[in-house]
Formats: structure tokens, C-alpha cells, sequence
């Protein structure tokens, strides 16, 4: 009995460890969205690093960020190639947004890529897949 006792105290205080670490990383995260949002970000190599570094660790929030930031140049110069990698580690992870961006970056055309509406569709396809009206709605548009 005290085996199964000392089991569920060492799963308790994990569980517990891991809550906090999860929610400082959420609370950073927030810090760092806020810079965004004052375009204070590029300035910030720090901030960057903890987007990155969250990203890799599938954070998709992080990834999402990350490539918006890049792709609105952010993050420094505006980088698409960049923007579209993060924006894929993110829809990796289950991001449908972020799978909606990507469909949108080869609808459209930004700076540096070439329309591709065969990729177009698929991200799109994805998106919907996952429950976004919006890329539905694309779809039927590319028909």
C-alpha cells in the first residue's frame, strides 16, 4: 500500500510541475504577443528564441505567432520561405488555421512565391477537413 502511495505522490507532483512549466510557457507567450502587436518583436532576439523554441516543441500557438511574424515581416524583413515553415510545423501539430494560411500563401501570390494552386487546394482541403468554413468556401471557388 504505501508503494502505490509514494507512486501517486511522485505522479501528483509531476503533474503538478508540469502544469506550472505549461502555464509560465502560456504566460510568456502572451508577453511576446503583446510585443508583436506593439511591432516591438524584431527588436527582441530573446523573445524570438522563446517563439522558435516553443515551436519545436510543438507548441502550435508559438508556430502560428512565429510565422505570422515572419510573414508580416515582424520578425525583421518580411521571409514567406520562413513563414511558410513554421506555418507547417504548426498545421503538423493540428493547427487548422495555420493550415488555412498556408493555402492562402499560394492562393495569393506574396512576395517571392509563385501561385500554386495545386498546393493552394491541398492546404485548403486540410483545413477544411479540420472544420474551417472559410476554406471550404476557397475550395468551391477553385473548382
Amino acid at each position: 500500500m504505501w508503494y502505490i502511495t509514494m507512486k501517486t505522490i511522485k505522479l501528483f507532483l509531476y503533474m503538478s510541475i508540469l502544469t506550472l512549466v505549461l502555464f509560465g510557457a502560456e504566460s510568456l507567450l502572451s508577453e511576446v504577443l503583446k510585443m508583436y502587436q506593439k511591432n516591438e518583436l524584431k527588436n527582441n532576439y530573446s523573445a524570438l528564441e522563446l517563439l522558435k523554441d516553443e515551436a519545436q516543441n510543438g507548441n502550435t500557438n508559438a508556430a502560428f505567432l512565429l510565422a505570422t511574424a515572419y510573414k508580416n515581416g515582424k520578425a525583421g524583413v518580411v521571409d514567406i520561405n520562413r513563414a511558410i515553415y513554421w506555418y507547417k510545423v504548426s498545421s503538423e501539430n493540428g493547427d487548422a488555421d495555420a493550415m488555412l494560411m498556408l493555402g492562402w500563401l499560394y492562393y495569393k501570390e506574396p512576395k517571392n512565391l509563385a501561385i500554386n494552386l495545386k498546393k493552394a487546394r491541398y492546404w485548403f482541403k486540410k483545413a477544411a477537413s479540420h472544420g474551417v468554413d472559410e476554406a471550404v468556401e476557397m475550395l468551391e471557388l477553385l473548382r
